[in-house]
């Protein structure tokens, strides 16, 4: 009898339990939702700030302006993917990420593509290391790096917002690359990387222009080559005190110094 009664004490004090536990969730649920629509009634969600992170060539403001931020709105109804696709649009960035901030801020993260050359047409262009076409900024030329010349000009081939379309082109951007990664100090002293008029790959440097003939073919091997043949020369001389340096001969430099 005794184990009975204790029993159903038992059973009675885990119902007043679970009652006391739902009791308490209800309440919660309810001062929770009660504090969130006072807050959006008092404006406390409304979007008032705006933080961009990430930009190196694009101004803070430029980015905002793009993206449409709905200020005064209710950051909990503010559509994050309508902001990304219109930041997105822009020629000059690669990918972006858009958050919350509660109670009132929204971070925009963005990526922006790499200029690594200048097309010389009868107008001038930006590409990225991927071929990607990019137009002049406020129509300067202000990044310091080389220009693309003596490809095929047909603007067709040079979509703006898009892949470029030439193959020719496309390789260039690929030596172009692999200066930049592997042979810094000449990437950033290189003012033209051009094909000349018999097809061949010429590089001309910024100072004293020298002249540096890589052929038609092998250019990555020319390339190492160059390389190798700079350090040689490192202490004594720089490629700059050549007017011309010729690799398109096997197993030969054909180096002529200024006068």
């Amino acid at each position: 009898m005794n184990k009975r009664i204790k029993k159903k004490k038992e059973i009675v004090k885990n119902i007043y339990l679970i009652g006391l536990l739902v009791l308490s969730t209800t309440i919660f649920i309810f001062i929770t939702n009660y504090a969130f629509k006072w807050s959006e009634t008092a404006g406390f969600f409304n979007l008032k700030e705006s933080e961009v992170r990430g930009n190196k060539i694009l101004g803070q403001d430029e980015v905002r302006t793009l993206s449409e931020i709905p200020f005064a709105k209710s950051l909990k109804i503010i559509n994050l993917e309508t902001i990304q696709e219109q930041i997105e649009k822009h020629s000059y960035i690669k990918g972006s990420r858009v958050s919350r901030r509660f109670p009132n801020k929204i971070m925009i993260d963005i990526i922006e593509r790499e200029p690594i050359a200048y097309i010389n047409l009868p107008f001038f262009l930006v590409v990225d290391e991927e071929g990607f076409v990019m137009p002049l900024r406020h129509d300067e030329m202000e990044f310091e790096i080389p220009t693309l010349a003596g490809f095929n000009i047909d603007p067709e081939l040079y979509p703006v917002g898009k892949k470029c379309l030439s193959l020719k082109t496309l390789e260039a951007i690929k030596y172009l690359k692999n200066l930049k990664e592997f042979f810094p100090t000449l990437f950033e002293n290189l003012s033209e990387l051009m094909v000349d008029n018999n097809d061949e790959y010429v590089i001309v440097l910024s100072d004293n222009p020298t002249r540096i003939h890589l052929g038609k073919s092998n250019i990555l091997e020319q390339l190492a080559l160059l390389k190798q043949f700079n350090n040689t020369i490192i202490g004594l001389k720089s490629l700059n005190n050549y007017s011309y340096v010729d690799l398109r001969y096997k197993n030969q430099i054909i180096v002529r110094e200024k006068t």
